[in-house]
């Protein structure tokens, strides 16, 4: 059995999360924050058979999708004169996913 624990940006945990439960694949949603620009994420334990696991990472790379949106980035830094916001270009989305070997694992 695998753990996988995929952290993936809120606008897409909601299809990612419906798409696994659709395949037969339980998964539990937690909130987190962190990353670039301390976005919303959603980590997602799900727990796997291995034969499972390549149809699961499938999944999240199909629904995970990696995307450029521009994001107005305020400029107050010490010393900068020019206090004008300035819109820069990000890369937002994809998944970070970590499979995790599971020895025994127990339901209550």
């Amino acid at each position: 059995m695998k753990l996988i624990m995929a952290i993936v940006q809120n606008d897409d945990a909601k299809r990612l999360t419906r798409q696994l439960v659709n395949e037969g694949i339980r998964v539990t949603r937690m909130a987190s924050t962190g990353g670039f620009l301390h976005g919303g994420n959603t980590t997602l334990m799900i727990g796997v058979e291995d034969d499972e696991l390549d149809s699961a990472l499938k999944i999240i790379k199909e629904k995970s999708s990696m995307r450029k949106e521009y994001m107005v980035i305020p400029t107050s830094l010490p010393g900068y004169t020019d206090n004008a916001p300035t819109p820069v270009q990000v890369t937002l989305g994809g998944a970070t996913v970590f499979v995790i070997d599971v020895e025994q694992t127990f339901r209550f």
